[in-house]
Protein backbone atom coordinates (compact mmCIF):
# COMPACT_ATOMS: atom_id res chain seq x y z
CA UNK A 1 0.00 0.00 0.00
CA UNK A 2 1.06 3.32 -0.93
CA UNK A 3 2.42 5.35 2.10
CA UNK A 4 1.45 9.27 0.69
CA UNK A 5 -1.90 9.68 -0.18
CA UNK A 6 -2.81 11.32 -3.73
CA UNK A 7 -3.49 15.34 -3.99
CA UNK A 8 -0.45 15.01 -1.30
CA UNK A 9 1.74 18.34 -2.11
CA UNK A 10 5.65 18.76 -2.07
CA UNK A 11 8.51 21.56 -3.50
CA UNK A 12 10.24 20.25 -6.52
CA UNK A 13 13.08 22.23 -9.09
CA UNK A 14 12.55 25.92 -9.04
CA UNK A 15 10.89 25.96 -6.12
CA UNK A 16 7.64 24.75 -8.10
CA UNK A 17 4.92 22.86 -6.17
CA UNK A 18 3.57 19.59 -7.35
CA UNK A 19 1.22 17.16 -6.48
CA UNK A 20 1.07 13.43 -6.85
CA UNK A 21 -1.81 11.97 -8.90
CA UNK A 22 -0.70 8.38 -9.36
CA UNK A 23 1.40 5.37 -7.43
CA UNK A 24 3.62 3.97 -10.08
CA UNK A 25 5.04 1.17 -7.58
CA UNK A 26 7.48 -0.30 -5.01
CA UNK A 27 11.00 -0.09 -5.80
CA UNK A 28 13.73 -2.16 -4.52
CA UNK A 29 14.59 1.68 -2.42
CA UNK A 30 11.44 3.32 -1.66
CA UNK A 31 8.08 3.85 -3.78
CA UNK A 32 7.53 6.14 -6.92
CA UNK A 33 4.64 8.40 -7.75
CA UNK A 34 3.82 10.29 -11.16
CA UNK A 35 3.55 14.11 -9.58
CA UNK A 36 2.54 16.72 -12.07
CA UNK A 37 3.81 20.75 -11.19
CA UNK A 38 0.60 23.05 -10.33
CA UNK A 39 2.33 26.10 -12.10
CA UNK A 40 4.12 24.63 -15.58
CA UNK A 41 1.87 21.24 -16.24
CA UNK A 42 5.26 19.45 -15.90
CA UNK A 43 5.07 15.42 -15.02
CA UNK A 44 7.75 14.06 -13.33
CA UNK A 45 8.62 10.85 -11.21
CA UNK A 46 9.55 11.41 -7.00
CA UNK A 47 10.96 8.89 -5.58
CA UNK A 48 10.48 8.23 -1.98
CA UNK A 49 14.10 7.63 0.02
CA UNK A 50 13.73 5.63 3.19
CA UNK A 51 16.69 7.20 4.62
CA UNK A 52 15.88 5.12 8.04
CA UNK A 53 16.76 1.95 6.41
CA UNK A 54 20.60 2.85 5.95
CA UNK A 55 23.21 2.03 9.09
CA UNK A 56 24.73 5.02 9.89
CA UNK A 57 23.86 8.90 9.85
CA UNK A 58 26.90 8.73 7.37
CA UNK A 59 25.32 6.39 4.82
CA UNK A 60 22.78 8.79 4.73
CA UNK A 61 24.79 11.64 3.97
CA UNK A 62 26.53 9.45 1.42
CA UNK A 63 23.66 9.06 -0.84
CA UNK A 64 21.98 12.38 -0.57
CA UNK A 65 25.98 13.63 -2.06
CA UNK A 66 25.62 10.90 -4.43
CA UNK A 67 22.03 11.39 -5.71
CA UNK A 68 23.63 15.65 -5.48
CA UNK A 69 26.24 14.43 -8.24
CA UNK A 70 23.70 12.10 -10.32
CA UNK A 71 21.96 15.67 -10.51
CA UNK A 72 24.80 16.84 -12.65
CA UNK A 73 24.97 13.80 -15.19
CA UNK A 74 23.08 15.78 -18.01
CA UNK A 75 22.80 13.66 -20.98
CA UNK A 76 19.60 12.72 -23.27
CA UNK A 77 20.27 8.59 -22.58
CA UNK A 78 20.23 9.20 -18.95
CA UNK A 79 17.10 9.82 -16.45
CA UNK A 80 17.69 13.12 -15.12
CA UNK A 81 17.49 13.74 -11.52
CA UNK A 82 15.92 17.27 -11.21
CA UNK A 83 15.52 17.68 -7.63
CA UNK A 84 16.57 16.61 -3.78
CA UNK A 85 14.59 17.00 -0.65
CA UNK A 86 16.62 15.51 2.66
CA UNK A 87 13.18 15.46 4.64
CA UNK A 88 13.94 18.90 5.70
CA UNK A 89 10.73 20.72 5.69
CA UNK A 90 8.72 17.74 4.03
CA UNK A 91 5.09 16.24 4.84
CA UNK A 92 6.07 13.39 2.77
CA UNK A 93 10.00 12.58 4.19
CA UNK A 94 13.42 12.86 1.96
CA UNK A 95 12.44 12.29 -1.74
CA UNK A 96 14.47 12.79 -5.03
CA UNK A 97 12.22 14.26 -8.25
CA UNK A 98 13.53 12.78 -11.16
CA UNK A 99 12.57 12.73 -15.31
CA UNK A 100 8.83 10.95 -16.31
CA UNK A 101 9.95 8.69 -18.38
CA UNK A 102 6.16 7.23 -19.84
CA UNK A 103 7.36 4.62 -21.92
CA UNK A 104 8.00 1.50 -19.77
CA UNK A 105 11.20 -0.36 -19.57
CA UNK A 106 13.26 -2.17 -21.54
CA UNK A 107 11.95 -5.32 -19.42
CA UNK A 108 8.61 -5.21 -20.38
CA UNK A 109 9.50 -5.46 -24.28
CA UNK A 110 12.19 -8.12 -23.99
CA UNK A 111 9.42 -9.82 -22.01
CA UNK A 112 7.16 -9.84 -24.90
CA UNK A 113 9.44 -12.52 -26.56
CA UNK A 114 9.35 -10.60 -30.20
CA UNK A 115 12.80 -10.80 -31.89
CA UNK A 116 14.06 -6.68 -32.31
CA UNK A 117 15.12 -5.88 -35.56
CA UNK A 118 18.96 -5.56 -35.65
CA UNK A 119 19.56 -2.38 -37.02
CA UNK A 120 17.06 -1.36 -34.22
CA UNK A 121 19.02 -3.67 -31.60
CA UNK A 122 22.34 -1.41 -32.12
CA UNK A 123 20.59 1.88 -31.95
CA UNK A 124 18.96 0.26 -28.42
CA UNK A 125 22.72 -0.36 -27.66
CA UNK A 126 24.37 2.54 -28.74
CA UNK A 127 21.48 4.74 -26.65
CA UNK A 128 22.60 2.69 -23.81
CA UNK A 129 26.45 2.47 -23.93
CA UNK A 130 26.53 6.46 -24.21
CA UNK A 131 23.86 6.73 -21.25
CA UNK A 132 26.32 4.44 -19.22
CA UNK A 133 29.36 6.11 -20.11
CA UNK A 134 27.76 9.49 -19.20
CA UNK A 135 27.11 8.44 -16.23
CA UNK A 136 30.32 6.32 -15.33
CA UNK A 137 32.40 10.03 -16.42
CA UNK A 138 30.65 10.76 -12.95
CA UNK A 139 29.36 7.99 -11.15
CA UNK A 140 29.61 3.83 -10.92
CA UNK A 141 25.46 2.73 -11.56
CA UNK A 142 26.39 -1.03 -9.85
CA UNK A 143 22.65 -2.06 -11.20
CA UNK A 144 22.09 -2.06 -14.73
CA UNK A 145 19.37 -4.44 -15.70
CA UNK A 146 16.46 -3.93 -17.96
CA UNK A 147 14.40 -2.70 -15.51
CA UNK A 148 16.39 0.29 -14.87
CA UNK A 149 16.66 1.21 -18.67
CA UNK A 150 13.41 3.44 -19.61
CA UNK A 151 11.99 4.31 -23.21
CA UNK A 152 11.15 7.58 -24.42
CA UNK A 153 9.69 7.50 -27.58
CA UNK A 154 12.57 5.41 -29.82
CA UNK A 155 14.91 6.80 -26.93
CA UNK A 156 16.57 4.76 -23.85
CA UNK A 157 17.37 6.34 -20.77
CA UNK A 158 19.14 4.56 -17.86
CA UNK A 159 17.44 5.78 -14.81
CA UNK A 160 17.95 4.36 -11.13
CA UNK A 161 21.69 5.41 -10.82
CA UNK A 162 22.84 7.22 -7.42
CA UNK A 163 21.02 4.82 -5.36
CA UNK A 164 22.17 1.51 -6.59
CA UNK A 165 24.86 0.76 -3.97
CA UNK A 166 22.65 1.88 -1.11
CA UNK A 167 20.12 -0.70 -1.57
CA UNK A 168 22.44 -3.94 -1.07
CA UNK A 169 23.23 -1.63 2.55
CA UNK A 170 19.22 -1.01 3.14
CA UNK A 171 18.30 -4.79 2.41
CA UNK A 172 21.91 -6.55 3.70
CA UNK A 173 19.70 -8.30 6.55
CA UNK A 174 17.60 -10.28 4.06
CA UNK A 175 17.96 -13.00 1.88
CA UNK A 176 19.22 -12.44 -1.51
CA UNK A 177 16.77 -14.30 -3.67
CA UNK A 178 14.53 -12.51 -5.92
CA UNK A 179 16.33 -9.59 -5.89
CA UNK A 180 16.98 -8.80 -9.60
CA UNK A 181 20.35 -7.76 -9.77
CA UNK A 182 21.90 -11.13 -9.21
CA UNK A 183 21.33 -11.97 -12.58
CA UNK A 184 23.39 -8.69 -14.42
CA UNK A 185 26.26 -8.50 -11.34
CA UNK A 186 29.64 -9.14 -12.44
CA UNK A 187 32.27 -11.33 -10.57
CA UNK A 188 33.76 -8.89 -8.69
CA UNK A 189 30.98 -7.75 -7.44
CA UNK A 190 30.27 -11.51 -5.90
CA UNK A 191 34.19 -11.58 -4.47
CA UNK A 192 33.24 -8.01 -3.15
CA UNK A 193 36.58 -6.66 -4.94
CA UNK A 194 36.82 -2.74 -6.12
CA UNK A 195 33.90 -1.48 -7.98
CA UNK A 196 35.35 0.18 -11.31
CA UNK A 197 33.37 1.33 -13.87
CA UNK A 198 33.92 -1.91 -15.66
CA UNK A 199 31.16 -3.57 -13.63
CA UNK A 200 28.84 -1.68 -15.33
CA UNK A 201 30.41 -2.74 -18.85
CA UNK A 202 29.51 -6.61 -17.64
CA UNK A 203 26.04 -5.92 -16.73
CA UNK A 204 25.08 -3.61 -20.19
CA UNK A 205 27.13 -6.73 -21.87
CA UNK A 206 24.53 -8.99 -20.29
CA UNK A 207 21.34 -6.20 -21.41
CA UNK A 208 22.91 -6.51 -25.14
CA UNK A 209 22.61 -10.14 -24.91
CA UNK A 210 19.26 -9.66 -23.78
CA UNK A 211 18.21 -7.91 -26.55
CA UNK A 212 19.55 -9.68 -29.39
CA UNK A 213 18.51 -13.03 -27.97
CA UNK A 214 16.04 -12.34 -25.78
CA UNK A 215 17.45 -14.53 -22.48
CA UNK A 216 20.09 -14.12 -20.18
CA UNK A 217 22.67 -16.10 -21.81
CA UNK A 218 23.91 -17.62 -17.82
CA UNK A 219 20.42 -18.33 -17.41
CA UNK A 220 20.24 -21.97 -18.41
CA UNK A 221 23.56 -22.30 -15.98
CA UNK A 222 21.15 -21.63 -13.15
CA UNK A 223 18.85 -24.05 -11.61
CA UNK A 224 17.00 -22.12 -9.38
CA UNK A 225 16.69 -17.97 -10.89
CA UNK A 226 16.15 -16.82 -7.58
CA UNK A 227 18.64 -18.74 -5.65
CA UNK A 228 22.64 -16.23 -5.78
CA UNK A 229 24.33 -19.10 -4.98
CA UNK A 230 23.21 -20.62 -8.51
CA UNK A 231 23.73 -17.07 -9.86
CA UNK A 232 27.05 -16.79 -8.21
CA UNK A 233 28.16 -19.60 -9.85
CA UNK A 234 27.03 -18.77 -12.89
CA UNK A 235 28.65 -15.57 -13.18
CA UNK A 236 32.15 -16.75 -11.53
CA UNK A 237 32.56 -20.18 -13.38
CA UNK A 238 30.46 -20.18 -17.02
CA UNK A 239 31.50 -19.02 -20.11
CA UNK A 240 28.68 -17.27 -21.88
CA UNK A 241 28.10 -18.43 -25.53
CA UNK A 242 28.46 -16.80 -29.03
CA UNK A 243 25.45 -14.74 -29.09
CA UNK A 244 25.70 -16.13 -32.74
CA UNK A 245 24.44 -19.88 -31.48
CA UNK A 246 20.81 -17.77 -30.47
CA UNK A 247 20.38 -15.33 -33.86
CA UNK A 248 23.02 -15.77 -36.63
CA UNK A 249 22.05 -12.19 -38.19
CA UNK A 250 24.72 -11.22 -35.72
CA UNK A 251 27.64 -9.16 -37.26
CA UNK A 252 30.96 -10.95 -36.30
CA UNK A 253 31.97 -7.49 -34.59
CA UNK A 254 29.66 -7.61 -32.36
CA UNK A 255 29.56 -10.79 -31.18
CA UNK A 256 33.57 -10.57 -29.90
CA UNK A 257 32.40 -7.31 -28.24
CA UNK A 258 29.36 -8.45 -26.30
CA UNK A 259 32.11 -11.52 -25.73
CA UNK A 260 34.47 -9.34 -24.70
CA UNK A 261 31.82 -7.15 -22.49
CA UNK A 262 31.03 -9.98 -20.19
CA UNK A 263 34.98 -11.43 -19.71
CA UNK A 264 35.20 -12.41 -16.03
CA UNK A 265 38.28 -10.33 -15.48
CA UNK A 266 37.37 -6.47 -15.31
CA UNK A 267 40.69 -5.41 -17.84
CA UNK A 268 39.76 -7.65 -20.23
CA UNK A 269 36.36 -5.43 -20.70
CA UNK A 270 36.70 -2.97 -23.22
CA UNK A 271 35.70 0.77 -22.26
CA UNK A 272 32.76 2.72 -23.67
CA UNK A 273 34.81 4.46 -26.27
CA UNK A 274 35.15 0.98 -28.21
CA UNK A 275 32.34 0.30 -27.38
CA UNK A 276 30.52 3.30 -29.21
CA UNK A 277 33.16 2.51 -31.98
CA UNK A 278 31.86 -1.24 -32.63
CA UNK A 279 28.39 -0.58 -32.53
CA UNK A 280 28.71 2.36 -34.80
CA UNK A 281 31.04 1.04 -37.82
CA UNK A 282 29.07 1.10 -41.07
CA UNK A 283 30.07 -2.41 -41.64
CA UNK A 284 27.85 -3.52 -39.11
CA UNK A 285 24.38 -3.64 -41.12
CA UNK A 286 25.08 -2.70 -44.47
CA UNK A 287 26.36 -5.69 -45.54
CA UNK A 288 29.97 -4.30 -47.33
CA UNK A 289 32.09 -6.85 -48.84
CA UNK A 290 35.02 -8.45 -47.08
CA UNK A 291 37.61 -11.08 -47.83
CA UNK A 292 36.12 -14.30 -47.17
CA UNK A 293 39.78 -15.57 -46.13
CA UNK A 294 40.19 -12.93 -43.68
CA UNK A 295 36.81 -13.65 -42.11
CA UNK A 296 37.49 -17.53 -41.75
CA UNK A 297 40.97 -16.34 -39.90
CA UNK A 298 38.85 -14.32 -37.28
CA UNK A 299 36.40 -16.61 -36.63
CA UNK A 300 39.04 -19.36 -36.06
CA UNK A 301 40.86 -17.08 -33.38
CA UNK A 302 37.64 -16.55 -31.81
CA UNK A 303 36.66 -20.03 -31.62
CA UNK A 304 40.16 -20.18 -30.78
CA UNK A 305 39.67 -17.90 -27.51
CA UNK A 306 36.11 -18.87 -26.58
CA UNK A 307 37.53 -22.54 -26.56
CA UNK A 308 41.06 -21.48 -24.32
CA UNK A 309 38.23 -18.91 -21.73
CA UNK A 310 36.25 -22.52 -21.62
CA UNK A 311 39.20 -24.24 -20.20
CA UNK A 312 40.60 -21.93 -18.02
CA UNK A 313 36.63 -21.36 -15.95
CA UNK A 314 37.03 -25.06 -15.42
CA UNK A 315 40.40 -24.89 -13.69
CA UNK A 316 38.73 -21.69 -11.87
CA UNK A 317 35.96 -23.45 -10.80
CA UNK A 318 38.60 -26.75 -10.07
CA UNK A 319 40.02 -24.60 -7.92
CA UNK A 320 37.93 -22.82 -5.90
CA UNK A 321 35.80 -25.78 -5.55
CA UNK A 322 39.28 -27.31 -4.09
CA UNK A 323 39.88 -23.76 -1.53
CA UNK A 324 36.45 -24.73 -0.21
CA UNK A 325 36.33 -28.18 0.36
CA UNK A 326 40.00 -27.01 1.91
CA UNK A 327 38.30 -24.45 4.30
CA UNK A 328 35.52 -26.79 5.39
CA UNK A 329 38.41 -29.75 5.87
CA UNK A 330 39.85 -27.12 8.49
CA UNK A 331 36.89 -26.35 10.45
CA UNK A 332 35.88 -30.50 10.52
CA UNK A 333 39.95 -30.73 11.62
CA UNK A 334 39.30 -27.93 14.27
CA UNK A 335 36.21 -29.47 15.47
CA UNK A 336 37.18 -32.85 16.20
CA UNK A 337 39.77 -31.11 18.44
CA UNK A 338 37.24 -29.22 19.93
CA UNK A 339 35.67 -32.63 20.94
CA UNK A 340 38.47 -33.59 22.57
CA UNK A 341 38.90 -30.45 25.13
CA UNK A 342 36.34 -31.56 27.62
CA UNK A 343 38.40 -34.73 28.12
CA UNK A 344 41.56 -33.08 28.82
CA UNK A 345 39.45 -30.88 31.04
CA UNK A 346 37.83 -33.28 33.16
CA UNK A 347 41.18 -35.00 33.49
CA UNK A 348 42.81 -31.26 34.80
CA UNK A 349 40.14 -31.05 37.27
CA UNK A 350 40.49 -34.27 38.86
CA UNK A 351 44.53 -34.87 38.52
CA UNK A 352 46.50 -32.54 41.01
CA UNK A 353 49.76 -33.98 39.91
CA UNK A 354 50.05 -31.68 36.62
CA UNK A 355 47.95 -30.72 33.96
CA UNK A 356 47.48 -32.16 30.08
CA UNK A 357 48.97 -29.03 28.07
CA UNK A 358 48.67 -29.10 24.19
CA UNK A 359 51.09 -27.61 21.97
CA UNK A 360 51.76 -27.76 18.01
CA UNK A 361 55.08 -28.52 15.85
CA UNK A 362 55.38 -29.13 12.35
CA UNK A 363 51.29 -29.32 11.45
CA UNK A 364 50.92 -32.50 14.39
CA UNK A 365 48.85 -31.59 17.57
CA UNK A 366 50.70 -32.82 21.04
CA UNK A 367 48.90 -33.60 23.95
CA UNK A 368 51.56 -33.86 26.84
CA UNK A 369 50.21 -36.03 30.33
CA UNK A 370 52.61 -35.62 33.14
CA UNK A 371 55.04 -38.23 33.59
CA UNK A 372 53.51 -39.90 30.73
CA UNK A 373 53.92 -40.44 27.24
CA UNK A 374 51.76 -37.68 25.04
CA UNK A 375 49.08 -38.32 22.68
CA UNK A 376 49.95 -36.79 18.69
CA UNK A 377 47.18 -35.93 16.66
CA UNK A 378 48.02 -35.70 13.09
CA UNK A 379 45.43 -34.19 10.00
CA UNK A 380 45.76 -35.76 6.27
CA UNK A 381 45.68 -34.02 3.82
CA UNK A 382 42.58 -35.00 1.88
CA UNK A 383 42.00 -37.32 -1.06
CA UNK A 384 41.79 -35.72 -4.66
CA UNK A 385 38.47 -37.73 -4.90
CA UNK A 386 36.29 -39.74 -2.18
CA UNK A 387 36.29 -42.93 -1.91
CA UNK A 388 33.21 -45.06 -0.63
CA UNK A 389 33.35 -46.58 2.58
CA UNK A 390 30.72 -47.92 5.19
CA UNK A 391 27.91 -45.96 3.05
CA UNK A 392 29.35 -42.89 2.92
CA UNK A 393 32.63 -40.92 1.68
CA UNK A 394 36.24 -40.58 3.08
CA UNK A 395 36.81 -37.18 2.66
CA UNK A 396 39.52 -37.10 4.95
CA UNK A 397 41.80 -38.37 7.48
CA UNK A 398 44.53 -38.35 9.89
CA UNK A 399 46.17 -40.32 12.84
CA UNK A 400 45.70 -40.53 16.47
CA UNK A 401 47.64 -42.51 19.03
CA UNK A 402 50.74 -42.83 21.52
CA UNK A 403 54.14 -42.75 19.81
CA UNK A 404 55.17 -46.46 21.41
CA UNK A 405 51.77 -47.68 22.08
CA UNK A 406 48.16 -47.67 20.42
CA UNK A 407 47.07 -45.97 17.78
CA UNK A 408 44.49 -45.59 15.60
CA UNK A 409 43.20 -43.41 12.31
CA UNK A 410 40.40 -40.53 12.18
CA UNK A 411 38.06 -40.88 8.93
CA UNK A 412 36.04 -37.95 8.62
CA UNK A 413 32.92 -39.46 6.29
CA UNK A 414 30.53 -37.91 4.56
CA UNK A 415 26.97 -38.93 3.95
CA UNK A 416 24.64 -37.07 1.40
CA UNK A 417 25.62 -34.04 -0.89
CA UNK A 418 23.65 -31.71 1.89
CA UNK A 419 26.65 -33.29 4.51
CA UNK A 420 29.39 -30.10 3.92
CA UNK A 421 31.65 -30.86 6.97
CA UNK A 422 31.41 -34.87 7.16
CA UNK A 423 31.37 -36.80 10.24
CA UNK A 424 34.33 -38.25 11.94
CA UNK A 425 35.01 -41.64 13.42
CA UNK A 426 38.03 -44.03 14.86
CA UNK A 427 39.37 -47.10 12.61
CA UNK A 428 41.47 -49.06 14.67
CA UNK A 429 43.44 -51.49 12.46
CA UNK A 430 44.53 -55.38 13.17
CA UNK A 431 46.52 -57.62 11.35
CA UNK A 432 44.13 -60.28 9.74
CA UNK A 433 44.59 -63.77 11.74
CA UNK A 434 45.42 -65.57 7.91
CA UNK A 435 49.00 -63.54 7.93
CA UNK A 436 52.11 -63.84 9.93
CA UNK A 437 52.40 -60.53 11.64
CA UNK A 438 56.00 -60.70 10.87
CA UNK A 439 56.45 -61.14 7.47
CA UNK A 440 54.32 -57.25 7.45
CA UNK A 441 57.68 -55.86 9.00
CA UNK A 442 58.81 -53.12 6.66
CA UNK A 443 55.85 -52.70 4.66
CA UNK A 444 52.72 -50.21 5.60
CA UNK A 445 54.57 -48.53 8.05
CA UNK A 446 54.72 -51.39 10.09
CA UNK A 447 57.54 -52.15 12.56
CA UNK A 448 58.55 -54.71 15.11
CA UNK A 449 57.40 -51.83 17.71
CA UNK A 450 54.18 -51.64 16.43
CA UNK A 451 51.03 -52.25 18.94
CA UNK A 452 47.84 -53.62 17.63
CA UNK A 453 45.36 -51.63 17.28
CA UNK A 454 47.39 -49.11 15.28
CA UNK A 455 47.02 -46.82 12.38
CA UNK A 456 48.68 -46.08 9.30
CA UNK A 457 50.40 -42.95 8.12
CA UNK A 458 49.77 -40.60 5.70
CA UNK A 459 51.54 -42.45 2.90
CA UNK A 460 49.36 -45.39 3.03
CA UNK A 461 46.06 -44.44 4.48
CA UNK A 462 43.80 -43.52 2.06
CA UNK A 463 45.30 -46.84 -0.74
CA UNK A 464 44.34 -49.18 1.94
CA UNK A 465 41.09 -47.53 3.12
CA UNK A 466 39.61 -48.58 0.01
CA UNK A 467 40.20 -52.54 1.20
CA UNK A 468 37.46 -51.91 4.11
CA UNK A 469 35.09 -54.79 3.57
CA UNK A 470 36.65 -56.95 2.31
CA UNK A 471 39.21 -59.67 2.50
CA UNK A 472 42.38 -58.48 3.45
CA UNK A 473 45.63 -58.60 5.15
CA UNK A 474 44.17 -56.19 7.80
CA UNK A 475 40.64 -55.93 9.52
CA UNK A 476 38.64 -52.27 10.21
CA UNK A 477 37.11 -51.82 13.61
CA UNK A 478 35.29 -48.72 13.36
CA UNK A 479 33.80 -46.74 15.99
CA UNK A 480 31.66 -43.36 16.21
CA UNK A 481 33.50 -42.27 19.76
CA UNK A 482 36.17 -40.35 19.00
CA UNK A 483 36.46 -38.92 22.42
CA UNK A 484 35.98 -42.54 23.98
CA UNK A 485 39.41 -43.53 22.18
CA UNK A 486 40.78 -40.47 23.23
CA UNK A 487 40.33 -41.40 26.86
CA UNK A 488 41.36 -44.84 26.65
CA UNK A 489 44.84 -43.77 25.24
CA UNK A 490 45.25 -41.32 28.46
CA UNK A 491 44.64 -44.40 29.79
CA UNK A 492 47.53 -45.96 28.55
CA UNK A 493 49.75 -43.57 28.25
CA UNK A 494 49.12 -43.29 32.21
CA UNK A 495 49.03 -47.10 33.02
CA UNK A 496 52.66 -46.70 30.63
CA UNK A 497 54.01 -44.08 32.72
CA UNK A 498 57.21 -42.37 32.11
CA UNK A 499 59.03 -42.46 28.65
CA UNK A 500 61.95 -43.72 28.48
CA UNK A 501 64.86 -41.69 27.41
Amino acid sequence: MPSVALGTTFSGPNNETFKTTDFLGQGAFGEVYRAVGETSGTVVAVKLLPLGALASPESKIALLNEIRTAQRIKHPNVVQMLHVNDGTASQIGPYVVMEYVSGGSLANVLRAGTQIPLERAIDMMIDIAQGAKAINEKLIHRDIKPDNVLIEGSKLKIGDFGISKFVDESTRLHTFKGRQHIWYMAPEGWANQANTIKIDVYSVGLVFYEILALQNPLLPHVADPTDFLDWEKAHLYQPCPDVRTSRNDVPLSIAQLLSRMVSKRPDDRPYWDEVLNVLSQPSVVSGTTKNPTITAAVEAAVARKEQEKRKELELLAQRDKRETQLDLYRYSCAALLAQLDPVVEQFNQEFQYGQITRREEAGIIFYHIPQCHSIQVSFFRPPDSPMKVRNGEVIGGGWIGLSQGISANVVLLKHGADDLYGRWSICEIKISGIVNPPSLIGQFGITKHTVEPFGFKAEYFYEQMQYVGMAHVFNYFFSDDVTGFFAKLIHESCKIGNPVG
